[in-house]
């Protein structure tokens, strides 16, 4: 498996991460559309140069206390199953690289074991980093419903 690169970001207090292969560009939190007809975790649909990209709060999604948004708010956009989705966060704070020793699998630790969204968890200079695996976050059925 080698290096993996992460993104780190912010939810709350928490640090979390995401594997910079999934992560098409960090985008400045902006205005977005809402729509009575989606799920409460899906905030609107945002304008990206010109193209509908629907952006998911990450904190409702995984039912956390909701946070404010300020300047330091941004959106992680990735593609999944051909759909661009963006993915509110706190904020975005550096990339590292985790090592295989830095990083242990959810089946290892017995609490995270039904996290199918939870790639692995990256301990590196004595934080703890939950690294999601961007493309499992939404079922499929709830992609469908963003088009």
């Amino acid at each position: 498996m080698g290096e993996m690169l992460i993104l780190v970001f912010s939810l709350g207090r928490e640090l979390w991460g995401a594997d910079i292969s999934q992560v098409q560009e960090v985008a400045d939190y902006g205005e977005s559309l809402k729509d009575s007809q989606v799920p409460d975790f899906v905030e609107g649909v945002i304008n990206l140069r010109g193209k509908p990209v629907p952006v998911v709060s990450l904190s409702k999604r995984f039912g956390m206390d909701e946070n404010e948004v300020d300047d330091s708010t941004k959106i992680i956009v990735t593609e999944t199953e051909g759909k661009t989705i963006g993915y509110i966060v706190n904020d975005v704070s550096e990339i590292i690289r985790l090592s295989e020793e830095e990083r242990e699998t959810p089946s290892a630790l017995s609490s995270l074991s039904g996290s199918r969204h939870l790639k692995c968890i990256g301990k590196k200079d004595g934080r703890v980093i939950s690294v999601l695996d961007l493309e499992q976050v939404l079922k499929e059925e709830e992609i469908r419903e963003l088009s």
